[in-house]
């Protein structure tokens, strides 16, 4: 009879992370890769990665203009 590990069983669920951009600076206007226009965005404004294209986020991060928050669901 073959060894099994017990783990083999056990089903673990990934959590889910869920991402939000706190914005450092006021943010008049932005123009996005598929040429669509996003914002105004104000100093304080929480807004959800889902809401802006991932090279937006990435740009605003390099450049210091907004913070991440990660959540475990």
């Amino acid at each position: 009879m073959p060894q099994t590990s017990i783990l083999s069983f056990v089903k673990v669920k990934k959590r889910k992370k869920a991402a939000a951009y706190l914005f450092k600076r006021d943010i008049p206007e932005i123009m996005g890769p598929d040429l669509e226009r996003y914002g105004p965005f104000r100093k304080g404004d929480l807004v959800s990665e889902g809401a802006l294209p991932e090279e937006i986020w990435a740009v605003l991060m390099k450049r210091g203009a907004v913070r991440s928050y990660f959540m475990e669901l």
